[in-house]
């Protein structure tokens, strides 16, 4: 989130370049959870047109642009990028699905239905999505001795031919409710993606930034904070981190103490594909045992509000260079990845 401008460059990245990257930012469980990880993904497209093309806040075209990058048929007059026209369909297809099903093909003993299924879709040959979601919602391994990630991997690869199946589908109410359902009332719900709420988001946003999080002290040298009364991994350090870079990200546009924190884009942040932001409370200082964010939830719209103690808030600030960039001695940064943040020392 600190690097947006590198966060950008990767949502048009080839899918043999991101097949090369570790740390990618879109990840399964964001695909599978109706889409949940795409709000901010095509807020950052948006705002690369808006403020850094000639596109600028022309709706219709932006809209087009949305629509190019998701695979849906579009009328886009915009001369896109190489790899922009229908990203998202080949990210899923050729990228997660593709790693996926290749590493079930390294079982042994791999029950024949399921190989020929896998093997077409490696091939490209004679592949139906549709055919082949039924034949994999259908099976059942009858080996109990099965290896738990190949189960995993067969879970994975439904739910990717799922989203493949779907998204098609998606492109019908772009003008309203674009990923994720209405509600009782028929009315698009907080959560949903729209369009419209994507430009809005974006023109609220303004221009894509290359942020770094820098830090008066370091903060890690002591054991200030603990996470349920235990030492910090190097893992939660950099969650502790990010999240207060995603605190401080928020409060850009606003002046409330608590911001809307969103699970799915900081899983886009994290490092691994299971990556869990959603332990906020257990992280404590070890001296007063006061909480490191104060959580709220509204369970009737499925948000939450976090609110950042001062106490540790004081020490971080939002630098760009040329910008504060003499404030502060250690700093954070990243390449618009997931990759932990790197860290650097000023004397």
């Amino acid at each position: 989130m600190l690097n947006e401008i590198g966060e950008y460059e990767q949502y048009t990245l080839s899918p043999k370049e991101l097949l090369n990257c570790k740390n990618r930012r879109l990840k399964h469980c964001n695909i599978k959870n109706s889409f949940s990880g795409l709000e901010r993904v095509m807020t950052i497209i948006t705002r690369h047109f808006i403020f850094d093309t000639p596109v600028g806040s022309e709706e219709n075209e932006l809209r087009e642009l949305l629509k190019a990058w998701c695979g849906f048929k579009h009328k886009a007059k915009t001369i896109l990028p190489e790899h922009f026209n229908g990203w998202l369909n080949n990210y899923i297809k050729r990228v997660l699905a593709f790693e996926t099903a290749y590493d079930c093909l390294t079982y042994e003993r791999l029950p024949t239905d399921l190989k020929t299924v896998i093997e077409k879709f490696l091939a490209d040959r004679d592949f139906e999505v549709k055919e082949s979601l039924a034949i994999l919602e259908n099976f059942k391994f009858t080996n109990d001795n099965v290896p738990k990630r190949l189960k995993e991997n067969v879970g994975k690869l439904k739910n990717l031919l799922k989203a493949l199946n779907e998204l098609p589908d998606k492109g019908k109410n772009f003008s309203k409710n674009l990923f994720g359902g209405v509600d009782a009332k028929g009315d698009t719900p907080f959560r949903a993606i729209t369009y419209d709420r994507i430009i809005a988001n974006a023109l609220l946003e303004g221009k894509l930034r290359c942020y770094r999080l820098a830090c008066d002290q370091e903060i890690f040298e002591t054991e200030i904070i603990l996470k349920d009364g235990k030492k910090l991994s190097a893992k939660d350090k950099d969650i502790i981190l990010k999240m207060t870079a995603e605190y401080l990200l928020q409060r850009r546009n606003s002046n409330q103490e608590f911001i809307v924190t969103n699970n799915a884009n900081m899983m886009n942040w994290l490092a691994g594909e299971k990556p869990d932001c959603s332990k906020r409370e257990n992280y404590t200082f070890a001296e007063t045992k006061e909480k490191l964010f104060e959580i709220i939830k509204i369970e009737r719209i499925n948000i939450t509000k976090v609110k950042l103690h001062p106490k540790w808030a004081k020490h971080f600030r939002l630098i760009e260079d040329g910008i504060d960039s003499k404030w502060g001695r250690i700093f954070f940064s990243d390449n618009g990845s997931s990759e932990p943040l790197k860290e650097s020392v000023q004397p």
